[in-house]
């Protein structure tokens, strides 16, 4: 517990502005309607973005900025030539500004969850998403972001459960 107080204590307004972020990712989860999901995933990416922007992390902040754009634009393809446009933004604008080796994930788990949903489905889909949250999940605990561990941390939990749900119902 000293530790978070410590986080906090060092930079409040980004923990603030991860806090948030977390709440966002939240309700994020909670919306039924897939056109609200995705909406709410855009804002959600954008103040995550800002809150690894605020704590020195320019290169988690690119990636969530453009997985936030991506996730509004999957809304109305899912074309491959579209993946490809937002796989090359991520690694242009993200890489030349990665500052530390533990800011790779952040652009691996952006490469990742891009190719999940605009390529895979299913099972297979999940399973590459749960490698990139354990990517941006190691990335948020590395540069201190609270509310970006708890989200992850929640993301990782919910897709297990929810990959478990599905492998059951495809045994049966």
């Amino acid at each position: 517990m000293r530790a978070l107080a410590e986080l906090f204590a060092i930079n409040p307004l980004a923990q603030s502005v991860g806090l948030l972020a977390f709440g966002l990712g939240v309700l994020t989860f909670a919306q039924r309607n897939d056109q609200r999901l995705r909406v709410f995933l855009t804002v959600f990416c954008a103040v995550i973005g800002a809150h690894f922007f605020l704590l020195g992390a320019p290169a988690g902040a690119y990636a969530a900025w453009l997985s936030g754009v991506r996730s509004y634009v999957s809304m109305h393809t899912r074309h491959v030539a579209v993946m490809g446009f937002f796989l090359v933004l991520i690694w242009v604008t993200a890489v030349p500004s990665i500052t530390k080796p533990v800011q790779w994930l952040a652009v691996i788990g952006a490469t990742l969850g891009t190719w999940a949903l605009y390529r895979e489905q299913g099972i297979r889909m999940r399973a590459i998403i749960l490698a990139a949250t354990a990517c941006w999940l190691t990335h948020n605990i590395a540069v201190g972001s609270i509310g970006g561990a708890l989200i992850e941390s929640c993301f990782l939990l919910v897709n297990a459960h929810t990959m478990l749900r599905l492998w059951r119902q495809q045994a049966l």
